[in-house]
């Protein structure tokens, strides 16, 4: 598992806005992989997976379903996958259900 490669992808989208802007266009975990690997971060999907699943499991109820129903086609669908990702969105962002 290479969770500090994964850290520096988390903290690379967080810190600059080209890279944030690229996640924009990923509709599930192997896209987000993909691009990271693309920007030259290398992980596997099964370390995106874990950090995700240890993430959701933090969520109150509540929290867990709004980040599992929303809409992966909504531009801000990939910055719900990871806290320090929802953390960057701003309140007007819509909920992702559209």
């Amino acid at each position: 598992m290479s969770s500090t490669e994964l850290q520096r992808f988390v903290d690379a989208v967080v810190q600059h806005h080209e890279v944030a802007t690229g996640l924009k266009r990923q509709t599930d975990h192997q896209g987000i992989v993909t691009y990271a690997k693309e920007r030259g971060f290398s992980f596997d999907i099964s370390d995106f997976e874990v950090l995700f699943k240890r993430e959701l499991s933090e969520l109150s109820p509540e929290l867990q379903s709004k980040v599992l129903s929303a809409s992966p086609q909504h531009w801000s669908w990939a910055f719900r996958q990871i806290s320090a990702w929802r953390a960057m969105l701003m309140d007007g962002a819509g909920d992702g259900q559209s």
